[in-house]
């Protein structure tokens, strides 16, 4: 799910909400995509207040972010 993405119909299939087969609603499984990419940083209540608003974008705009989020750890500090 952090490969880079060239179109949204491939987010959409790398999403967490794809992976599950819709099985629970798009923002929860936003929320839980999002807060496991997040794990482990210190958030601050407005950090959090961005995140539950990401989770209510489509599960592709999620999947792009939550892809952004592990590329940006693998690369490490530049």
């Amino acid at each position: 799910m952090s490969g880079t993405y060239e179109t949204e119909q491939e987010a959409h299939a790398a999403s967490l909400y794809a992976l599950q087969g819709c099985k629970q609603d798009m923002r929860s499984m936003n929320l839980a995509e999002l807060a496991e990419e997040c794990s482990g940083l210190q958030l601050g209540s407005y950090d959090r207040r961005v995140i539950e608003w990401l989770a209510g974008w489509e599960p592709s705009t999620v999947a792009v972010i939550c892809g952004l989020i592990i590329r940006a750890r693998q690369a490490g500090p530049q």
